[in-house]
């Protein structure tokens, strides 16, 4: 498996950008990035994600519970392909 850390820079998220939860097709919108600061860590980025009905899914997936992801966190899902990620400039991401 390659190191994701070099792929993080060819994934600019927005908001408006859609992501597509793999396993059950759940479909979120991001909405706002937010920025808290670390002691050790420094700059974390937090991104507030407005997920579809979870009671239309029969397997409803933990991200589609989480309304806020760490950035990098999710930027790893993204890499991985446990989420799909269409940007409203019309980027993606693909290995």
């Amino acid at each position: 498996m390659r190191d994701p850390r070099k792929y993080y820079d060819d994934i600019n998220l927005l908001p408006g950008d859609i992501l597509i939860e793999s396993s059950t097709g759940c479909v979120g919108f991001l909405v706002k990035r937010t920025r808290h600061i670390d002691m050790i860590l420094d700059d974390i980025y937090f991104w507030h994600i407005t997920w579809s009905d979870p009671g239309q899914i029969p397997e409803f997936n933990i991200f589609s519970q989480s309304d806020h992801l760490e950035e990098m966190y999710l930027k790893n899902m993204i890499i991985t392909g446990i989420i799909t990620w269409q940007s409203a400039n019309g980027g993606t991401f693909e290995l």
